[in-house]
Formats: structure tokens, C-alpha cells, sequence
């Protein structure tokens, strides 16, 4: 609850004394005094003393708005409290209205043991005294607690030249210089869940009396709180039910047992995952792509028998509530602020789970419309529509398959365009989700009898809830939804994705890192491997030396081997001419053919003897080849 009513206070000293009026003061209108009651003005001693006998149904005479007007206020009224105290806020729970107090001076909590609450019969308002620390002794908690050594001139007097000022600003109902040093830079969130509950320490005393009473606790749940007294659950609903005695807890309690288990159940590690990229199932559709088809509804023939039976009941409730009073009363629009916001809760619920089932519903479709839902779980009380929003943003990163904080800003845009025109729609969805809790194991019967059956009766009947206060209710949720960041959640999901981010970075580096060292790593083995072959063929060509003179001859026997083979080729082509010319003198008168018999023949013969030749001297080339190696090796021998 981040809105609450103001509370008039008052500093004195290190003192604050705190007024804060009674939900129930101007419930009727104001009419002039009559004799009777003006007789009933000497009434409250008697009924005071009735109450110490009996301890309960006391009835007191209370005056209002001066006019001396007499009006009964129950006992078990005034003393149905609930407070809660952190060391610079207050959270006061008066029977059906939350006020809210945040102080500027640290409230002593030290020596808190029992703390006196005044009850005022005749303006009807509570009074109670809070021991603050002295400025110097809350600007030294505070420098400590944040690690610095200068003092702070936050608890220094006033200087004598502003009297004037603080005079004119007083006069002027400014805020004065002393406000003005205590006043926050920026508004804080109050962390519900570290607030002390005091309840038990505190008593009651009405003003005129000397009797104490302790404070009690019989509070209202339900649709609009109008169900009291321990509720009809049974066993198997108790399975699902986060609070088993909602009639026991303020609403301030049920909020601070659903913040305390949300914070248990957030994983971190679950909302990285969902946070890169959504863990879709394999032949299921990303929920981020799914359209809604708002106008396209079908009932069937159970649904439209249930829709008959609770309209009907309907009439007969509409009937009662006409009887009740005024719907222009402070209480009524707090009444009808509570049914808002508690129909968009489920509205939001109903939008995820159709969403990421892709509009059909599933086995799980019972838990996820319940679990995503405060109102069913904690019987929890909502006073405005940022609240809702941040309970369902906090939940739907905290419980379901997608976690992901896209993804509930998108299941809020689908409830807006409900909430526009979808009527029809939402009451098809009401009607599911009413037979998925009767059907469904384990059993949630309990949600359809304190909410889902008075929530299709009010959407169903146009003259309560008319589509133009359908859109008031998109308007507002749109607008709030625009207001609501990531921080409002207050899991640290902003921390977790800049931690994600540089995990991320980190990875990439050592990535590209590795990738180049093990380029230069292979590239410097593979030259050390040539340098080793190098170095090792280095070694064996200075230490042989029998290698290198064999070399040598070698190249020695080549050269030998072409001018020899040359030699050879000339004597042959000597001898050829010589007989040639004898045979062309012999033989002059013979034809062609046997010139060219002649020629054959001596072509083969020079080839023959030519190819002798070549073998002889490659055989003499062996033979002198082996005999240098021997004077080679002899040689060394001898060097």
C-alpha cells in the first residue's frame, strides 16, 4: 500500500504526537441535536462502566463537528487496530482504513515497551505520543551509518535573526526553516516488510476513563471485505491458501507475508535465463508474439447455466447493498476503489495465463490464474491501481514458467484493451477460470466463493459496472503503467541484468581473447619445429664430413661423365663420314631403293655402335667413380 491517509502531527520537544481520526467519524450525515440526545450526553460514564463489567458492547455518546450530534461507536471498533513502526515511518490500520506517517526525526525505539493510545469520544480521533532521538544524536546515527566523519548542522537551532521568518511562516501556514532542514531531497520507498508490528504492545484508553483495553483483531476479507469471521475452508483448499485466518490479519500483515515469500521464491539465476531470451518449449509459440483476440467468444452451455444462477443471486445482493446507505460516502468510495482494484488483479491473472497457453488453456492454466493473483492467495486489499500493478509484475518474475519483466508489461497492455471493450470476453474468462477452480486438483472452491462469484455478478450487471467506468479503470491502469520501472519492484531485478550484462561482456572477451593466442600459439610451435629440423640439418652437415667430399666427387664424376659422352658422340660421327664416302664411290650406278637400303643400314649400325660406345663409357664413369671414392675415404682416413 503506497498511498494512505494523512495523519496531523505535531512536534514537541523530543516528542511526536500523532492524531489520527477514525475511519467511522462522519459515516452519517450531520443533523441538529434532539432532546434525547442531548439527555444522552451523560451517557458515556454509565456505558463506560457497563463495558468494564461485561468487557465488550460498550456504547459510547460521541460529539461531531461541534454540533453536540450523539452517535454509538462500538467498543470492538475502536479497538480493532493494527500498527506497524519503522524508525521513521508509521502504518496505522484503523478497522477498515489505512493512514500512513512518515517522520523527518528518528523515532527511539529502544525503550519502546508499551505505547498508550488515547481514544477522544468527542472527535472521535486516536492520540499517540512517539519518543524521537535528539537531532544531534540522529545526525551522528546518520553520518555514522553512512561512513562519514563531518558532522551534521541538520540539529542546530534555528539562528535568533529567522524568529521573524519562522513567525511569518507559521502565521502563513508555511513550512518553516526547521521543516525545511528535515525535509527529504527525494521520497523513498518504504520497505514493507522490515516494518515492526507494535499491535501487541500497545493499549487503549478511552479519554474519561481509566479502564485499558488491548487492541484486537477481526479484520474483513473477501470481495469488497465484507465477509468477517473465521472462513469456510476446507481441507483440501488449504493446500493453496497462503493465509489461513485472513479474519486475524490486517491487511498490512497479509502484504507483508506476500512480500516476505516473494523475495524467498525470486531466483536470480531463473530470471537471467528469461532475461536474454525466453525458454520456449520446442513446437510451443513465443508468448512475446501472441495476439489476443478479445473480440471473438463463445459460451457454452454450462457456462451460460452458471452466468443464470449467479445473476440471479446477484438481484437479491443488489437489493441488500441499495439498504445500506449512502453511496457518496467516504467509506463507499473507498469500498468501490477496493472492488476496482481487485477485479484488475484478476483481470491481469486471467491475461497471463491466456497468453502464454496461446488461449488454450492448459492442466496448470487453475494455478497460474491463482498464484499470479494476491487477492486469492493472501486475501490481500488493494487501495490503489500501482499497487496492482507492481504486485503482478513482482509475481510474474517470480512464480510462472516465463519470468520475464517484458512480458507482464505486455500481459498489463492486454488487460487495458480488455478493459476498453472486452466485456464479453472477460466475462467468458470468469466463467472459465470459476469452473477451472471448482474442477480442478486440488480443489480452490474457496476463491469462488469469496471473489469470483461477486466479481461475475458485478461485471455482468451494466448499471453498477457500465462500460464507461470500464475504461475510467484502462485509463488509469494505462497511465500507472507508464509511471511503474523495474525499481518499483524492489527485487534488485535492475542489479541482476547489469550483473548479466557484464557476465556476458566478460565471456566475449575471453572468447576473442583465446581465438588469437591460439593462432600465435600454433604459429610459434611450428617455428620452433623448423628451427629444430634447421639446426639438426646444420649439425649433421658440419659434423659429416665424409658427406660432404662424397658430394663432392659426386659432382666431379658428372662433369667427367658429359665431356667423355661428348668425346664419344664426336669419333662416332668421324667414322660414319669416312665410310660414306667410300661407298659412294664403289657404288654409283645403283638406284634409290638400295641407296636408301644403304643409308638404313648404315643408320643402324652408327646407332649400335653409338649405344656400345655409351656403354662402355658409363662403365668405365662407374668404375672410376668407385675408385675416388676409395682415395676419398683413404684421405680422410688419413687427414
Amino acid at each position: 500500500m503506497l498511498y494512505g491517509h494523512v495523519i496531523t502531527h505535531s512536534y514537541q520537544e523530543n516528542t511526536c504526537t500523532l492524531v489520527i481520526p477514525h475511519p467511522h467519524a462522519r459515516e452519517k450525515p450531520s443533523h441538529s441535536p434532539t432532546a434525547a440526545e442531548a439527555a444522552a450526553k451523560g451517557a458515556p460514564a454509565e456505558a463506560e462502566a457497563a463495558g468494564a463489567e461485561t468487557g465488550r458492547g460498550v456504547v459510547v455518546a460521541l460529539a461531531q463537528e461541534g454540533a453536540g450530534c450523539a452517535e454509538a461507536l462500538h467498543v470492538d471498533r475502536i479497538r480493532n487496530c493494527d500498527i506497524f513502526v519503522d524508525s521513521h515511518d508509521l502504518y496505522f490500520y484503523a478497522d477498515v482504513k489505512l493512514y500512513k506517517f512518515h517522520s523527518r526525526r528518528t523515532f527511539d525505539l529502544r525503550e519502546l515497551k508499551t505505547l498508550l493510545i488515547k481514544f477522544n469520544p468527542e472527535d472521535n480521533h486516536y492520540q499517540l505520543c512517539l519518543r524521537c532521538l535528539p537531532p544531534a544524536t540522529a545526525a551522528t546515527t546518520q553520518d555514522s551509518s553512512s561512513g562519514g566523519g563531518a558532522s551534521s548542522s541538520i540539529g542546530d537551532a534555528p539562528k535568533p535573526k529567522t524568529v521573524r521568518k519562522e513567525y511569518i511562516a507559521t502565521f502563513l501556514r508555511l513550512p518553516t526553516l526547521a521543516d525545511a532542514l528535515y525535509q527529504p531531497k527525494k521520497e523513498s520507498l518504504v520497505q514493507e516488510c522490515k516494518l515492526k508490528r507494535i499491535t501487541d504492545q500497545c493499549q487503549l484508553q478511552l479519554e474519561g476513563n481509566e479502564r485499558i483495553y488491548k487492541l484486537t483483531n477481526h479484520f474483513g476479507y473477501g470481495y469488497a471485505s465484507k465477509y468477517s469471521g473465521p472462513p469456510d475452508i476446507s481441507d483440501v483448499d488449504k493446500s493453496t491458501c497462503r493465509v489461513l485466518e485472513p479474519h486475524r490479519l490486517s491487511p498490512i500483515q497479509r502484504l507483508q507475508d506476500r512480500i516476505v515469500d516473494e523475495m524467498k521464491r525470486f531466483s536470480r539465476d531463473q530470471y537471467k535465463m528469461n532475461f536474454v531470451e525466453l525458454q520456449v518449449p520446442s513446437g510451443h509459440q513465443n508468448p512475446l508474439r501472441f495476439k489476443p483476440k478479445i473480440f471473438e467468444t463463445s459460451m457454452t452451455q454450462e457456462q451460460a447455466h452458471l452466468l443464470h444462477n449467479l445473476s440471479r443471486e446477484a438481484l437479491q445482493k443488489q437489493q441488500k447493498d441499495e439498504e445500506r446507505g449512502d453511496d457518496d460516502s467516504p467509506l463507499e468510495r473507498l469500498r468501490q476503489k477496493e472492488i476496482d482494484c481487485g477485479l484488475i488483479s484478476i483481470v491481469l491473472a486471467i491475461c497471463y495465463d491466456v497468453r502464454t497457453t496461446n488461449n488454450d488453456p492448459t492442466c496448470e492454466s487453475a494455478w497460474t490464474r491463482s498464484i499470479l493473483c494476491p487477492l486469492f492467495c493472501y486475501y490481500e486489499q488493494f487501495d490503489n491501481y500501482r499497487d496492482v500493478v507492481v504486485a503482478f509484475l513482482r509475481r510474474a518474475i517470480t512464480y510462472p514458467l516465463f519470468r520475464n519483466f517484458e512480458l507482464g508489461r505486455q500481459c498489463v497492455r492486454d488487460a487495458i484493451e480488455v478493459l476498453k471493450g472486452g466485456r464479453n470476453w472477460l466475462i467468458n474468462q470468469l466463467l472459465l477460470t470459476h469452473q477451472q477452480f471448482a474442477s480442478g486438483e486440488p480443489c480452490r472452491e474457496s476463491y469462488n466463493t469469496y471473489y469470483l462469484e461477486d466479481y461475475i455478478s458485478y461485471v455482468t450487471n451494466a448499471n453498477v459496472c457500465s462500460d464507461e467506468h470500464l475504461h475510467l479503470l484502462a485509463r488509469n491502469v494505462k497511465n500507472v503503467l507508464m509511471d511503474v520501472t523495474k525499481k518499483h519492484l524492489n527485487l534488485g531485478v535492475t542489479e541482476i541484468e547489469t550483473e548479466l550484462i557484464q557476465e556476458l561482456m566478460q565471456e566475449i572477451r575471453l572468447t576473442a581473447g583465446e581465438s588469437p593466442s591460439l593462432q600465435q600459439g600454433g604459429g610459434g610451435d611450428d617455428e620452433m619445429d623448423m628451427d629444430n629440423d634447421t639446426s639438426g640439418q646444420e649439425d649433421e652437415t658440419t659434423t659429416d664430413d665424409d658427406s660432404v667430399i662424397t658430394d663432392s666427387f659426386e659432382s666431379m664424376d658428372m662433369d667427367m661423365r658429359l665431356i667423355e659422352n661428348e668425346a664419344v658422340y664426336a669419333a662416332n660421327d668421324d667414322n660414319d663420314d669416312d665410310e660414306d664416302d667410300d661407298d659412294d664411290d664403289d657404288e654409283d650406278d645403283d638406284d634409290e631403293e638400295g641407296g636408301a637400303d644403304d643409308d638404313n643400314e648404315d643408320s643402324a649400325s652408327s646407332t649400335t655402335t653409338s649405344s656400345e660406345a655409351e656403354g662402355n663409357s658409363v662403365i668405365e664413369q662407374c668404375s672410376n667413380s668407385e675408385t675416388a671414392a676409395s682415395n676419398s675415404i683413404s684421405t680422410t682416413s688419413t687427414k
